[in-house]
């Protein structure tokens, strides 16, 4: 038992935390949705799952400790859930499992420059069948004829890195794939943080899709934040036009933020129900990476993959189209 002084000190304490929840971090957060680009919301943003679940613990701790304070708790953090509860730009899988052959798949994944991660994730490609590979911070070292060495199933794509760009790029970006792409070409251009993106559009049964691999800058500036915008605006206008297509990669965007809501076509899975980074520490957890997807696609499995070594886990997306008796 405590003694009266500690009970005390406990309750005021506990009164004071939930205090600070619901009436700075709350509206704050709520402020984010029509206050895009500020960094401090941008940031506060990120974290909605968890301001939920500091603010579901604070009413909590208020039914016991004053009530007249939850009443007037409840409305504030309902107001503050409903970019989350009421989020809808994603797709759920619907199945059926794919035929061979019947499906493509997609794979993309931030290796933090680690061949070790790599080469994890390609064991992970071969072992899902993916058909094409989109890897974030690639290894700086290697050139495409020495992936298409190291991994022949992989042996056509793109490598954005220093050596082929006008303008240099912050981190290297591949694109990969097993079957040669109808055209892919790197872009990079101003005001993007030095952060280029792949256009790639595929060949065969699937000629109409077009892909696009990208990794925008982290936003810990205001600089920082009109960088990754920047980059993602002018992705998402390179798919102007086209009726299919999958846009995918490291965001540096968590779905709650308004900037996720001017993306093109819906996420592949509810980002609710999973997290990308950081692996060394989840109960942090964040949805920054994303694979977003339109036209006459069909999803058929969305999955966050097992760790490679990196602090992103790999998120895989698997596709059809829907046959004339879906219709």
């Amino acid at each position: 038992m405590f003694p009266r002084s500690g009970l005390h000190l406990f309750k005021t304490g506990s009164t004071v935390l939930s205090i600070i929840t619901l009436i700075i971090l709350c509206p704050l957060a709520t402020l984010a949705q029509v206050a895009p680009g500020v960094l401090p919301l941008e940031m506060l943003i990120s974290f909605l799952p968890h301001i939920l679940l500091a603010s579901t613990i604070a009413a909590a701790t208020l039914i016991f400790l004053n009530q007249r304070l939850l009443m007037f708790a409840l409305p504030i953090i309902f107001v503050t859930a409903a970019p989350f509860l009421l989020f809808y730009k994603y797709e759920a899988a619907k199945g059926p499992p794919c035929q061979e052959g019947d499906c493509l798949t997609v794979i993309t994944a931030n290796i933090y420059n680690l061949p070790s991660a790599m080469e994890a994730l390609f064991q992970l490609a071969e072992q899902e069948n993916a058909d094409i590979v989109a890897i974030n911070e690639a290894v700086p070292s290697l050139s495409m004829e020495r992936y298409a060495d190291a991994f022949p199933a992989y042996a056509y794509g793109t490598h954005a890195t220093w050596k082929n760009l006008p303008k240099p790029a912050g981190d290297p970006l591949t694109l990969l794939s097993k079957n040669e792409f109808a055209f892919s070409d790197t872009v990079s251009s101003d005001g993007t943080g030095r952060r280029p993106y792949i256009i790639a559009d595929l060949d065969g049964a699937w000629s109409d899709t077009r892909i696009i691999a990208t990794h925008a800058l982290v936003p810990l500036s205001p600089s920082m934040i009109n960088a990754r915008n920047t980059l993602l605006q002018e992705a998402s206008t390179a798919l102007q036009g086209q009726d299919t297509f999958i846009m995918m990669g490291d965001f540096n965007l968590t779905p709650w933020s308004p900037t996720f809501r001017r993306l093109p076509g819906k996420r592949a899975g509810d980002p609710r129900l999973s997290n990308t980074w950081p692996t060394f520490f989840p109960p942090l957890g964040l949805s920054i990476d994303h694979i977003m997807f339109d036209g006459d696609l069909e999803l058929v499995e969305f999955k966050v993959l097992e760790s490679v070594g990196s602090d992103h886990y790999p998120i895989l997306a698997r596709f059809r189209r829907p046959s004339a008796d879906d219709a």
